[in-house]
């Protein structure tokens, strides 16, 4: 009887053991629905609304951004930070004021319409939304940047010969930095040289607000190459040389002819002069050709109607700046005259 009570005991407080931890699991769950409940009830939606204002009196189009965030339950200010976004363009970040308000200018927009949106990124107890996408639009560009000129545009000359032309590179909305050049199109066997290689140009604006933008030029010459005189034989003496090809080898070999007494000293001298024949016409046949013709010529810039394009870019490491149109040379190479 003892020993059954023993299991019995035993057995009772295994199975109390499991019915607390399960009571404790059951609890933990209700308490956290509760709380999840609880966190739900306390975090308010919003609402964002944005409304957008254009100044074009300058020589940018400067725009004003102005969300306003509040609760759709009309309880308490959110705070936190509103992004507005134009496309796929960041434009800015402010913060929200104890009315619900954050405002950006910004001037950073290129001429056109643009979409524009305002992101509220949520508190503790606030959620984030979006406003309704609003339109706006730059009358006058506001990129910082360059516009690229060439003059003359139209060139001409004959084989051998070089034309030039001045490449201007005028500064916008502010730009101030260098402009690199170079050539795209070139016919073969010629060449484009830009003095300098890289263009300054600057904007400036005074203190009453004026801009005022001085353009940086460059001169660019284009280099055709003659082609090369017709090859003749560089050494006259080529056809002596020739003569006494065959005629060493043939008496070195009657030499060893007439030192052999035998039959197989014979047979060995006419091999070594068959042998020696064929080395020296290897030997002899490469000089022989350069002497003779001598290396290929040059045939020179071929003549013809050619599109030259001036590029241009201007690279700060972490954003490269073109111009919206790169200007375009036509250049016509003429046979060479005699």
């Amino acid at each position: 009887m003892n020993v059954r009570l023993s299991v019995g005991t035993l057995w009772n407080k295994e199975q109390g053991m499991r019915t607390i931890g399960w009571c404790m699991v059951f609890l933990g769950m209700v308490a956290g629905a509760s709380f999840t409940r609880s966190a739900a009830e306390n975090t308010a939606e919003t609402r964002t609304t944005l409304t957008v204002a254009t100044d074009n009196a300058g020589p940018r189009t400067r725009a004003t951004l102005t969300a306003h965030v509040a609760a759709t339950d009309l309880t308490g200010s959110p705070s936190g930070v509103v992004n507005f976004r134009a496309e796929k363009t960041d434009l800015g970040s402010a913060f929200l004021n104890g009315e619900g308000n954050a405002s950006l200018q910004t001037d950073s927009l290129a001429a056109g319409n643009h979409q524009v949106i305002a992101v509220y990124k949520g508190q503790a107890s606030y959620l984030s939304s979006t406003s309704e996408p609003q339109r706006l639009h730059a009358d006058v560009s506001t990129v910082a940047g360059f516009t690229v000129a060439a003059s003359p545009t139209t060139l001409s000359t004959p084989v051998g010969g070089f034309v030039s032309s001045v490449v201007t590179v005028t500064p916008v909305n502010g730009f101030d930095g260098y402009v690199s050049l170079s050539c795209n199109g070139l016919p073969v066997s010629s060449i484009c040289t830009f003095t300098p290689l890289s263009v300054p140009a600057s904007c400036t604006t005074s203190v009453s607000g004026v801009e005022a933008c001085i353009p940086g030029t460059s001169v660019m010459q284009i280099q055709t190459i003659a082609p090369s005189p017709p090859t003749t034989a560089l050494n006259g003496g080529g056809s002596g040389l020739r003569r006494y090809v065959f005629v060493f080898p043939a008496l070195f070999g009657l030499a060893g002819l007439g030192a052999c007494r035998r039959r197989t000293g014979r047979n060995l001298a006419l091999g070594l002069l068959a042998l020696a024949g064929a080395m020296s016409i290897t030997a002899c046949a490469q000089r022989y050709k350069y002497l003779n013709h001598g290396p290929p010529g040059n045939p020179g810039t071929p003549t013809g109607s050619y599109v030259v394009t001036v590029d241009a870019q201007s690279s700060t490491g972490a954003q490269t700046t073109t111009p919206p149109t790169q200007p375009q040379i036509t250049l016509t190479i003429t046979a060479a005259t005699t």
